[in-house]
């Protein structure tokens, strides 16, 4: 009878020392997520479409205190360091020179999700409700929607709402940033 071992779980420590050995290639896109090295989905055109018009929206209206992290990599806990399209992060991008923004850094984190919908609507929100994100957005380019969850806990978020083009969406966390949901989708 075969005893079941369970899954190996790589660390961020591990996923990074294989990247230095070269084992893992430089230009691949890839996450941590719950120890398993993920290849992320290629970005299509409507994609980076829908984030640059979040970034062309949000550049100068950033408020102090605060910066945009751009498909960069967040270090939730010892097992998980996804890049999330977007990320708004406390302080200066020089205050992480040593490390990645952790959980107590971010104040936003939004993933568009064009073929990624299912990942990031299930367990990309748990696993960023479980670690203490305390506001997700998921931008939803097939049904031209945002999802924005607030209330992170380790059962998954207390409130997610959905809004519709018509509707904007104001960040509960930081400050000043907005978006009117009907100007981040590019015509079908």
């Amino acid at each position: 009878m075969a005893i079941a071992s369970p899954p190996f779980r790589f660390t961020n420590h591990q996923y990074h020392r294989l990247g230095e050995a070269g084992v893992l290639p430089p230009d691949a896109r890839l996450e941590l997520v719950h120890g398993e090295i993920l290849t992320m989905s290629p970005i299509g055109p409507r994609h980076s479409l829908v984030t640059k018009t979040i970034l062309g929206s949000w550049i100068h209206r950033i408020p102090y205190g605060w910066h945009l992290g751009i498909q960069d990599p967040v270090t939730l806990d010892e097992h998980n360091e996804p890049q999330p399209d977007m990320s708004v992060i406390r302080g200066e991008p020089s205050n992480y020179l040593d490390r990645h923004p952790g959980p107590h850094d971010i104040g936003l984190i939004i993933e568009v999700a064009e073929t990624s919908l299912e990942f990031d609507t299930g367990a990309k929100r748990a696993l960023y409700a479980s670690c203490g994100i305390v506001e997700y957005w998921v931008v939803d380019i097939p049904n031209q929607r945002i999802e924005v969850s607030t209330g992170p806990g380790p059962n998954g978020y207390a409130s997610t709402v959905v809004l519709a083009p018509g509707q904007a969406v104001c960040s509960t966390t930081v400050e000043g940033l907005s978006l009117q949901v009907a100007e981040i989708f590019p015509p079908a």
